[in-house]
């Protein structure tokens, strides 16, 4: 085992000498390896893939919004055939008395966006989306939404919510992907 140092009258004594000089000379010599080569550019790279975004170029139609969805587990999805479609607007509305009619949609020319925040303890809370943008070269979507959430002042219902939002957008093939914000509303 190797005796490192010990304190005896107040003053350290190390048993190595070997082992100051390591301690002092390690950092340096860590410090000393920049990433600069010998030709005095970087020794790595770094590539860094952007992507332009457009707002505008899809349309976007809200279809339905509410506080009471049925769908109590939060979820982001993108609705491409009437079956879907159909078997998620039956699983939203599923605790009324009678399912609201679904409005119509062309799934040759859109898909139907969907934005689920979950279960709610109170009222006060609601999604709406913001914007889509649509990629340069097509392929990519992304879907901006903001998520409302009731400041500490406000007075809401006591009841278990689960606020979501529907809506259409001119797309087909393209990914989509969704980014959320949250905004406190002060009462």
């Amino acid at each position: 085992m190797l005796n490192v140092g010990s304190q005896r009258d107040g003053q350290w004594s190390f048993a190595r000498p070997s082992f100051v000089l390591l301690a002092v000379l390690l950092p340096m010599v860590v410090g000393g390896c920049n990433g600069i080569d010998t030709n005095g550019g970087p020794s790595f790279t770094t590539e860094v893939a952007t992507e332009t975004l457009h707002a505008g170029a899809v349309n976007v139609d809200q279809i339905d919004r509410g506080q009471y969805g049925d769908i109590v587990e939060g979820t982001q999805t993108v609705l491409r055939d009437e079956e879907t479609y159909a078997s998620f607007w039956e699983r939203l509305h599923a605790d009324r008395n009678s399912v609201p009619d679904r409005p119509e949609v062309d799934f040759e020319e859109k898909v139907v966006v969907a934005i689920v925040l979950g279960r709610r303890s109170t009222g006060g809370y609601g999604v709406e989306i913001d914007e889509v943008l649509a990629s340069d070269g097509g392929g990519r979507i992304q879907v901006q939404f903001a998520e409302t959430v009731p400041g500490n002042n406000c007075v809401v219902t006591q009841a278990l919510t689960s606020p979501y939002v529907l809506a259409t957008v001119e797309a087909q093939d393209e990914d989509f992907t969704f980014e959320g914000a949250e905004e406190t509303r002060s009462c």
